[in-house]
């Protein structure tokens, strides 16, 4: 842990519906030049207006299961999924299908598509699924993300489950290979970015 984030007395704690919009805000900065949205959204003003409802969507679906998680002051903010609820169902789509429409609007079809390309290439293995995680661009490299990595590190080496992601910056795999990841392959998006899927044991 850094000295800033130290210095912050900044804490890890379980995210609620409340928290939605800042903690949509905060993964909307983040990601904003990542491969995988700049796929999505190849317009950066529409990148910027469709990604901070996209997270809000993410959040929604993955609240009710009890793994999205948020540093005091939204620094920093974990999306998890608990071991054998990773996959978004026909039903997910079915009652979102507005605003997944609102959001992606004519490329939603190619969304499914990517989403689909990525799922078939997920473990079956028991695991928890880091669906995202990313700091505000302001506070990076200042260790709010580490903290709420090694917070769901720790629940699940104690629980002896596995952990998975799939990485879009090469320049994020050596930060993640640092908390026990492990390239796995890659996910090649036909015209489009590749992903580099990562499983970590229990420590």
């Amino acid at each position: 842990m850094s000295q800033a984030a130290k210095a912050s007395g900044s804490s890890v704690r379980l995210a609620t519906m409340a928290d939605s919009e800042p903690l949509a805000d905060t993964l909307a900065r983040a990601f904003i030049d990542d491969p995988v949205t700049v796929f999505f959204f190849p317009d950066a003003a529409k990148r910027r207006e469709k990604l901070p409802p996209m997270f809000r969507l993410l959040f929604k679906l993955g609240e009710p299961h009890g793994g999205c998680f948020v540093t005091d002051k939204y620094e920093s903010v974990a999306l998890w999924r608990p071991p054998g609820k990773w996959h978004l169902t026909l039903k997910d789509y079915l009652l979102n299908a507005l605003p997944l429409l609102s959001v992606f609007g004519g490329n939603a079809l190619t969304v499914m598509s990517t989403m689909d390309r990525i799922e078939k290439q997920h473990p079956k293995k028991n695991h928890w699924y880091l669906q995202t995680i990313g700091t505000d661009p302001d506070k990076q490299g200042k260790g709010f993300g580490g903290i709420l990595m090694r917070h769901q590190l720790a629940a699940a080496d104690a629980a002896g489950i596995a952990c998975y992601l799939e990485s879009s910056k090469p320049t994020n795999i050596p930060i993640y290979q640092s908390f026990g990841f492990a390239v796995t392959g890659e996910i090649n998006v036909p015209d489009g970015p590749t992903l580099w899927p990562m499983w970590r044991d229990p420590k």
